[in-house]
């Protein structure tokens, strides 16, 4: 039976270095939200903090705890008061050591945290390929993809259901070190001999277009400069085209950090039926249909 779920993809420009400056933006492009009118709320990577840290001495001061860390704490709150699931990006802080109290004995992760529409941590996810440039300063890859289900999907009842879910993280969709085969599609490759309905990826992915307008990349783009972009993720999900009723989902920030510009284009790629199709005239029907908004970046909160 096909489902619906609706997402909200919070891009925004986070305060670098200032989680609680960045809070007080995430909560005005929530505020008009009220209980229950998205399934799923997605920020970026490392959403909060913000992404252009050049070594763990820079970023260390921002790096969290899973249990009570702001990032994780503010998703749990915000899970609550929307009666949905949260998945935000944070700089986790693991003890090689349970028992060790020595900084100096710890794992860093580029980590999503998936809270429950209760409250409750469901799970961390630790980026598998880490981008070259920057991840690899601080962070250390994480152990593989992540499939996993998440009751978001709701009937024509109003029952919810769960839906398979691939969690990935930006650079997880490109070639891994950008020196593995195109056609290896890792991510994309995981996601369907996993079974998973959504592909979602939150992001902090970079302008491609030579010289930057960080003001126009908060005011929005036209598709000269976004074009390229969206094709290569198409591109980076061809997997998934290849079997009908797939849906990729990406969450990415925007805004500047040093000489850094992010190039937001949040959005649902999908090969799900067009509008005026029947779902009975394809194939294979797809399981899930996603309505998304973009809240934030001239787009109005739902």
């Amino acid at each position: 039976m096909t489902a619906s779920t609706t997402i909200g993809l919070l891009q925004l420009s986070p305060v670098f270095k200032n989680p609680t400056a960045t809070i007080d933006l995430a909560e005005k492009l929530i505020t008009d939200l009220r209980p229950g009118q998205i399934d799923l709320l997605i920020l970026p990577e490392l959403a909060l903090a913000g992404y252009n840290f050049q070594s763990y001495e820079e970023i260390e001061p921002f790096v969290e705890s899973e249990i009570d860390g702001i990032s994780v704490t503010w998703a749990k709150k915000t899970a609550t008061r929307l009666n949905c699931h949260v998945i935000i990006g944070f700089a986790q802080r693991i003890p090689s050591n349970p028992n060790s109290s020595d900084q100096s004995d710890q794992k860093c992760y580029n980590s999503l945290a998936i809270i429950s529409n209760e409250s409750k941590l469901l799970k961390t996810y630790h980026k598998t390929q880490l981008y070259p440039a920057v991840d690899p300063l601080w962070a250390k890859a994480g152990e593989g993809f992540l499939r996993m289900d998440l009751k978001i999907g709701k009937s024509s009842n109003g029952d919810l259901r769960d839906v398979k879910c691939c969690i990935g993280i930006c650079m997880d969709l490109s070639p891994d070190k950008f020196e593995a085969p195109f056609d290896a599609y890792e991510l994309s490759s995981f996601s369907v001999q996993n079974g998973a309905e959504l592909l979602l990826c939150p992001m902090a992915w970079l302008s491609s277009t030579s010289n930057p307008d960080p003001n126009q990349t908060l005011s929005g783009k036209s598709w000269s400069e976004v074009g390229s972009t969206l094709n290569y993720w198409a591109a980076r999900c061809k997997p998934l085209w290849e079997k009908a009723g797939q849906t990729f989902v990406a969450c990415n920030r925007v805004g500047c950090e040093k000489d850094t510009v992010y190039t937001g284009t949040s959005c649902v790629i999908s090969n799900v039926p067009e509008e005026g199709e029947s779902l009975s005239e394809i194939p294979e029907r797809p399981t899930v249909l996603v309505h998304a908004n973009v809240l934030g970046c001239r787009a109005k909160a739902m």
